[in-house]
């Protein structure tokens, strides 16, 4: 039976070789790759089979574990692995706290990545072939923003992601190609959302959700 597996990660090369290890191992998986929050946002919304998502945290549109918090908040049933060059302990614990079903380097090989993917797909859950695990997890803060991040639709998602970037409201408007009061309307309703009253207590929120930095710099599998 085909399995619908979808990776989103900006990185082309990376991408190609994560597919091509699953490819190679197998011709049961469908693999679709999507490079942006956008672009996963889209398919996440499509009445579409999805099997697996395989998911970098540092996609463009991304702040943090955003983009891992929504999608669990629109298919609570779909499993997310995470894979990441940033494999600090706190990282691996927070996103496995945010939803993830395993956590996997960048530099994992491709007989683990297979057995995960594997057991993710029965339903095993909290894998993380190989890292350490910080013993201390994601904080009340970082959950509630979680929380309040997955409580968005997919518009408003976005424009709280330019937010963080610094974005101003007619730059949000020029790229969504809505009027800047439409952004206006998007940003009360996610300070609502976030407990806020002003762009700059909204961004000290999400970035609660941002990882832990890390010295590890993996190079994608070979």
């Amino acid at each position: 039976m085909a399995l619908n597996v979808c990776i989103a990660d900006d990185h082309p090369l990376f991408g190609q070789a994560l597919a091509g290890v699953l490819n190679s191992r197998s011709s049961d998986f469908v693999i679709e790759r999507l490079a942006t929050v956008s672009d996963l946002q889209s398919r996440i919304s499509r009445d579409a089979p999805l099997d697996l998502l395989l998911l970098d945290l540092h996609m463009p549109g991304a702040v943090g574990f955003s983009s891992l918090s929504w999608v669990r908040a629109q298919r609570p049933r779909l499993p997310v692995v995470v894979v990441s060059a940033n494999t600090h302990p706190e990282t691996v614990r927070r996103a496995l706290d945010h939803g993830a079903a395993a956590f996997l380097s960048k530099s994992t090989d491709a007989d683990d990545i297979e057995t995960t993917v594997r057991q993710v797909l029965s339903g095993e859950r909290g894998l993380h072939p190989h890292l350490t695990v910080a013993s201390k997890g994601e904080t009340l803060a970082g959950l509630d923003a979680a929380e309040a991040i997955a409580s968005m639709t997919a518009q408003q998602f976005r424009v709280a992601s330019m937010l963080v970037e610094g974005q101003l409201n007619k730059q949000i408007a020029w790229e969504l190609g809505v009027k800047e009061a439409t952004i206006k309307a998007h940003l009360t309703e996610i300070f609502r959302k976030l407990g806020v009253n002003s762009r700059t207590q909204a961004v000290l929120i999400l970035n609660k959700l941002m990882p832990e930095t890390s010295e590890d710099h993996d190079a994608p599998p070979g």
